[in-house]
């Protein structure tokens, strides 16, 4: 079915389109079945409303982040043709929606049958054909222009996109920038083009020397609206990014322009990626018309006269809780079944918050916690442990393991080799203690009562390497290992104020009358206010730098020089700063140790759980690590000496 080509509108109008409906699914990875059942009762829903066109999210049929199942043509086979069951449902109406389309005649990026990240667009129960479409593309799919190859995104990995269709056809890449019609049930046709996720950030892509501006190509034959089809997992300060851009598209086109975007999880092994939908309609002019609820599915219906359901926007710290409880909830979709949790609590404000956020995600009755003490937990940490778990109404365990440690360390003290009787430091002695906690309690509570545990380490730790393999770096999900310290901080006292509205995660942590420890020796005992090695805060900011700013150490010196470092780090306690460092040697060597722990502990992080993605770079498969020797630039040498000539008081004094 082909209708004529319609003529460029000099300002679209949103009052002129037809009845919408954008679907913000949760798309359940790996599971095309349970998709399409929901997509069918929406189509069905939108039919009855009187809707005319209803738009599904990327890959809304298999999911968007299924690693190398991709690879697996059989599977590819068979989400693919779950398209024909959705273009059969189309009656009476059209549907837009993602999934993987397939040249069987032709070979991929992987060697295998080539695919395409495509939007496909039906009518009435048959595909939209377009006859001006040059060969190489399925018919009634338009294929994905730019793929993303950052981050975690693999789409060069699998799918053939656009861009590279037109080069190996020996073609230009307008030829296959054609717009869609599609009859209207009043009379007349709806003319409107369609996108798949980042092809609205074509700002950062050239073609034929020019910014890839597909809106101002589409406006010009004679789009009515742009549909844009996205899969993109939030991040904090994304969606306010994503508006400018969309908004400086539009007014460099003015077109009405509908995001749809999915909410749930979905995982690439190392990292769960969390979806919180922000479906949105915009007018030509970039104001937004109506707008979803984040986080959770919504059937978004904007009217004739584009008099639509904007939702609030929610606060920072419920939007990272939303994201955290999402990422939680994944689980029960990956083991197919309702999970029950254990996790060890110390007594500590990390544990207090996952054990929280547990509770908050799945509900108490699933959760079950063990408090496991030596001699060096005080009672306060073993009261607060008590008072988390009463407060959240979880059952808890006290489970001491002194016994255990003295027999353990007794055999290690005691081992020894020909010739060689080895150091039992205090490190091995504290280490001795985490492992007995996770390799033994925690795994085997798990296996007895059929529970998976978690992880409870923060990002200000998993960089740094302040957890012990086999002990404390263990577990089927890591909560909270996308949060600094400072994050741990805040979200606690935001889960004490704004959600539960009285004392849950006690405030002797939260008010620093107890110092974060993890108290697995007399150096360690907070009742003298002995605790962690890290300045918190401060390495918070700079493992920020390091990390999610791709910064190097070259930089913070530059920065000291400069009188920038506070501004940059977004931290600003001078006086806190100078009663750590006497000088600039002391700084120096403090940032190459954070510098030294960030690089050598990457054999810790490969080997933890996946990790819940809230930040511009989260550690798995988004921050893709080497183990490298020690090496610094050539002119690091020159920088540190000079750094090293000048007074830190006065470098300070300067900043801004």
């Amino acid at each position: 079915m082909q209708l004529p080509a319609r003529k460029a509108n000099g300002n679209p109008s949103m009052s002129r389109l037809p009845r919408i409906a954008l679907a913000q699914m949760d798309v359940r990875p790996g599971r095309p079945d349970q998709n399409l059942a929901r997509m069918l009762g929406w189509i069905d829903q939108a039919r009855a409303s009187g809707v005319e066109l209803i738009a599904f999210p990327e890959m809304c049929i298999p999911g968007y982040i299924i690693g190398d199942a991709w690879e697996q043509d059989v599977l590819v086979e068979d989400f693919a043709g779950y398209s024909e069951l959705v273009c059969a449902a189309s009656t009476g109406l059209t549907v837009l929606f993602g999934n993987v389309a397939l040249d069987r005649d032709a070979i991929g990026e992987d060697g295998r049958i080539r695919k395409f990240n495509a939007v496909y667009v039906c009518h009435d129960g048959a595909l939209v054909q377009r006859p001006t479409m040059p060969p190489g593309v399925p018919g009634g799919v338009q294929p994905k222009i730019l793929q993303p190859n950052y981050r975690f995104f693999d789409d060069d990995r699998h799918f053939y996109s656009l861009r590279k269709l037109a080069q190996a056809e020996g073609r230009a890449l307008d030829d296959y920038l054609v717009p869609y019609q599609v009859p209207l049930r009043g009379g007349g046709s709806f003319c409107f083009a369609v996108q798949l996720c980042e092809d609205i950030w074509f700002q950062d892509y050239r073609y034929d020397r020019d910014v890839l501006d597909t809106l101002r190509r589409y406006r010009a034959r004679g789009a009515q609206a742009v549909f844009n089809l996205s899969a993109s997992p939030w991040t904090a300060h994304k969606n306010d990014k994503r508006n400018r851009v969309i908004r400086a598209a539009l007014a460099r086109s003015p077109l009405p322009y509908f995001y749809i975007n999915q909410v749930g999880a979905q995982n690439n092994g190392k990292n769960i990626l969390v979806f919180d939908g922000d479906t949105t309609a915009y007018a030509a002019d970039g104001t937004i018309r109506a707008r979803a609820p984040a986080w959770r599915e919504t059937l978004l219906c904007v009217a004739h006269d584009a008099s639509g359901v904007s939702a609030p926007t929610p606060g920072a710290m419920d939007t990272l809780l939303d994201g955290l409880l999402t990422g939680i909830r994944h689980l029960d979709h990956v083991r197919g079944a309702e999970n029950r949790f254990l996790i060890g609590v110390s007594g500590g404000v990390d544990s207090a918050l996952v054990l929280a956020l547990l509770c908050e995600a799945v509900g108490a009755k699933r959760v079950f916690a063990v408090n496991m003490p030596t001699q060096f937990n005080s009672e306060r940490t073993r009261a607060n442990a008590r008072h988390v778990c009463a407060e959240l109404g979880v059952s808890l365990l006290e489970c001491p393991i002194q016994e255990l440690y003295e027999r353990l360390a007794a055999v290690i003290r005691g081992a020894a080799f020909a010739g060689d009787t080895g150091d039992y430091t205090r490190l091995v002695d504290e280490n001795l203690q985490a492992r007995i906690r996770g390799s033994d309690i925690l795994a085997g509570l798990s296996a007895k009562f059929g529970l998976i545990y978690t992880n409870n380490g923060n990002k200000t730790e998993t960089a740094l390497g302040y957890a012990t393999l086999y002990g404390d770096v263990n577990g089927a999900i890591a909560p909270i290992a996308d949060l600094y310290k400072t994050q741990v901080f805040a979200l606690s006292r935001h889960l004490n104020e704004a959600v539960h509205g009285r004392e849950v995660i006690p405030w002797n942590l939260l008010r620093g009358e107890t110092v974060p420890s993890a108290e697995l020796s007399a150096a360690q005992d907070i009742t003298k206010g002995l605790g962690d090695p890290i300045k918190y805060g401060y390495h918070d900011a700079l493992l920020r730098q390091f990390i999610e700013m791709r910064c190097h150490l070259l930089d913070l010196i530059d920065w000291l020089v400069d009188g920038t470092l506070f501004e940059r780090l977004e931290w600003r306690e001078r006086e806190t700063f100078l009663g750590w460092f006497a000088d600039t040697r002391s700084w120096l060597d403090d940032l190459e140790w954070v510098e030294r722990q960030l690089r050598i502990n990457y054999f810790k992080r490969v080997q933890a759980p996946p990790v819940i993605v809230l930040s511009k770079r989260a550690f798995g498969f988004d921050l893709r690590e080497s183990q490298l020797p020690a090496y610094r630039p050539r002119r690091y040498a020159k920088a540190r000496d000079a750094l090293l000539a000048q007074d830190l008081g006065a470098l300070v004094a300067a900043m801004r």
